[in-house]
């Protein structure tokens, strides 16, 4: 498999990353992704409810989307990845293992402010359609 060498002063580093890594590398940033899909729902809301009654925002709305991409197997996949990824590749990387701990970190950070934010930009984590909710108990669902 090929090398690519990184450049160090006059030579190059011992440690040299194989084609297969950099992709590796790639896709271990990209299985990143759902986490910064849960901190955006918690920011901008999310259905909730089987009617769609309610938009959740901040911690509800990460709790929610969470569980969501949990029960598809998304987040469990993406989090297998990285433990494997984590286990066999980044402990010979310092400066990946340096970018995973900074982007661990920011993730858990806007995690952690993603509730206050969100009930500054909205003023509350619930809203409900109240005319969804009457219109849907004004009907009758079962035939006892």
């Amino acid at each position: 498999m090929t090398s690519v060498g990184i450049m160090k002063g006059d030579g190059i580093m011992a440690n040299k990353i194989s084609v297969g890594g950099i992709i590796g590398s790639v896709i271990f940033f990209l299985s990143f992704l759902p986490y910064v899909h849960i901190i955006y729902s918690g920011l901008t809301g999310i259905l909730f409810g089987m009617q769609g009654f309610a938009v959740l925002f901040g911690y509800g709305g990460l709790l929610i989307d969470a569980l969501f991409l949990t029960f598809f197997g998304i987040l469990p996949l993406c989090f297998i990845y990285q433990l494997i990824f984590g286990i066999k590749f980044i402990k010979k990387h310092h400066k990946l293992r340096t970018c995973t701990i900074a982007l661990i970190i920011t993730l858990i950070l806007a995690g952690i402010v993603t509730e206050p934010i969100a009930v500054t930009i909205h003023g509350t984590d619930l809203v409900t359609d109240v005319a969804k909710v009457q219109e849907f108990n004004s009907q009758k669902h079962w035939p006892w």
